[in-house]
């Protein structure tokens, strides 16, 4: 009798254990690291952090030193939600997963003399300083209207309108074609 209710016991621990086990792995976090962003001061972490803290869903560690942020969440559509949240916010940057990624911007074919960009993360001088030189390396570039604080600029000459997102983007800043409209009672 003793032998059986130990069997017994036995094996319920083990049957136990491995609904535990099943119910962790149904559970397992997505974590995406974005990394080549551009964080060059506290405002450029708050706005990061900011841009997501109403997703009780998703955690995120902004990591200013080395220009990174991980997030991390129980689905894949959480994270997905974040990045797009992070690039509204003015951010891009490269990410560690093929499923989840910055959406790309769809700029006019062909060469342009004029483009308003809208969006774009510019909290303190070296936000500026960064664009400014990131739209300085685009061939047919000739000026910008970019000024410190100012998320929307207009950028001049004869060039590629995809070569200056494809700059913003690289020097770490998502930037978008289309006016944002008014946040509601913002």
């Amino acid at each position: 009798m003793m032998r059986n209710l130990s069997w017994q016991a036995t094996r319920m621990f083990v049957a136990m254990a491995c609904v535990g086990l099943m119910g962790a792995a149904a559970h397992a976090e997505v974590k995406v690291t974005v990394t080549k962003m551009h964080i060059c001061c506290k405002g450029c972490t708050v706005a990061i952090q900011k841009s997501v803290a109403k997703m009780p869903e998703v955690t995120i560690t902004v990591d200013q030193e080395k220009q990174t942020a991980v997030v991390t969440a129980e689905k894949p559509e959480s994270v997905q939600k974040a990045l797009d949240a992070i690039a509204k916010a003015g951010f891009h940057g490269a990410v560690d997963n093929k499923e989840i990624k910055f959406k790309e911007e769809k700029a006019p074919e062909g060469k342009v003399q004029r483009l308003e960009v809208f969006s774009v993360h510019n909290c303190c001088p070296a936000c500026t300083k960064a664009i400014k030189g990131a739209l300085a390396k685009v061939e047919g570039v000739k000026g910008n209207s970019c000024e410190n604080k100012k998320e929307t600029f207009v950028v001049e000459g004869d060039f590629v309108a995809k070569d200056v997102i494809a700059a913003l983007n690289k020097a770490g800043f998502n930037a978008s074609l289309t006016k944002p409209k008014p946040e509601p009672n913002a």
